[in-house]
Parts: C-alpha cells; sequence; structure tokens
C-alpha cells in the first residue's frame, strides 16, 4: 500500500512548459499579430501621403479628358487652305490697306524659269511675283513678319518657292513717305496657272492680304 501511494501523479498546470493551454494561446497571439501588420499595410497603401483617397482606385470614367488643340497639318499630297483666306481675295490689280497709312500691292507679275540653286527647290517653270508696300504715313511701319506664298489650281496646292533668278525678301521695315519691295519665285506647272493664289503675311495678329487671278504663262 505504501508503493502505492508513493506512485500518485501529480496534475500538470497549464503554467508548465508544453501544457495544452499555452499551445493554444500561442497560436492566437501570433494571429493576432499578422492581423494587426496587414491592416497596417493595407491603411498605408490606401492613405500613404501624394496619394489622395479618391484616387486609391482606377476608374477609367473618371479619367479627365484632354481636347487637342493642335493645328492641322497637311498630309502627303494633300494641302490646306492659305492663311487669311477667309477675309476674301481681291485681284492682282488691286491694292490693300494693312495699317492706317500703309498699303500692299503686287507690283510685277511674270513667267520666268525657275532655277534649283538650295536644297529642296524644283527647277522648271515660274512664276516671278513683285510685291510692294507703300507708307503715306509719318511713322516706318515692320515688315520682320512679312512673308509671300503662292497656291494654284483648283485645289490650291502650295507651290515651291524658288530663290532664282532674283528672289528678294522684304526688308525690315518701310520708312515713312517711302516704296519698298520684294520679290519671291514660285514653281506653277504653265497648265495650272488659270488660277493662282499670292498670299502676303504681314502681321501675326492679322489676317494675310489675298491676291487671286491668272498669272501669265
Amino acid at each position: 500500500m505504501a508503493e502505492a501511494e508513493d506512485r500518485t501523479e501529480v496534475p500538470t498546470t497549464a503554467d508548465e512548459p508544453g501544457a495544452p493551454g499555452r499551445r493554444r494561446v500561442v497560436p492566437i497571439v501570433v494571429g493576432v499579430v499578422v492581423a494587426l501588420v496587414v491592416v497596417g499595410v493595407v491603411l498605408w497603401l490606401t492613405l500613404r501621403p501624394g496619394l489622395p483617397s479618391s484616387q486609391t482606385t482606377s476608374d477609367p470614367s473618371s479619367a479627365p479628358s484632354f481636347l487637342s488643340t493642335a493645328l492641322p497639318t497637311a498630309e502627303p499630297g494633300s494641302t490646306l487652305p492659305p492663311a487669311g483666306s477667309e477675309a476674301g481675295a481681291i485681284g492682282f490689280d488691286d491694292s490693300a490697306a494693312v495699317g492706317d497709312a500703309v498699303s500692299v500691292r503686287i507690283d510685277s507679275l511674270e513667267a520666268v524659269d525657275g532655277e534649283a540653286s538650295q536644297p529642296g527647290e524644283v527647277a522648271g517653270p515660274s512664276i516671278r511675283v513683285t510685291i510692294a508696300f507703300t507708307n503715306s504715313g509719318s511713322e516706318a511701319y515692320s515688315l520682320a513678319g512679312a512673308v509671300a506664298n503662292a497656291y494654284y489650281g483648283a485645289d490650291l496646292t502650295p507651290a515651291i518657292e524658288l530663290a532664282a533668278p532674283g528672289g528678294v525678301a522684304f526688308p525690315e521695315q518701310v520708312a515713312a513717305g517711302e516704296t519698298v519691295r520684294g520679290t519671291f519665285v514660285f514653281n506653277i506647272p504653265e497648265d495650272a496657272r488659270d488660277t493662282v493664289r499670292v498670299t502676303v503675311d504681314y502681321a501675326a495678329a492679322e489676317p494675310a492680304v489675298v491676291f487671286e487671278g491668272a498669272a501669265p504663262r
């Protein structure tokens, strides 16, 4: 009987290593820590600086749309109407006022054999047009941005400008009481000269002066 009493087992408590209670607590603590980490990462991704909460999701329907404001560009084989043509064309023998005391006119228009003297030029039948600015006022008038262009045919095909023979750019200005001239050579086929348009752009904020008529062959 004494030996039986000595073999009596002492119950295991939850505080001892390997106790079932402790084994249940450890996974619970680990799960709580993992859940807190996941919640923290989600909150950081959602509310991190530099990204408004309204942009945390992508919604194609809410993306801003932008309208193109690019100017039209001519495709190969196509043409654009000359600048200022909406103002209406005048004849080659007419003149147009471009200021209170300044006017522009075509001084001469003749057929020439165009010469290819610079890269991109094409020699061939051409017209040479001389354009005159007259200033009857008391102050000089700037021509720093003045240019001339030509178009031909029913489709108003842009003409290639040549430097020769006799091409001369406009001077920087026309002085008070003076007349100045610029001479321009444009490659235009002889059979396409029934309708020729010459435009003179003299100021960026103003429409071009448009001359139109039949050119000599």
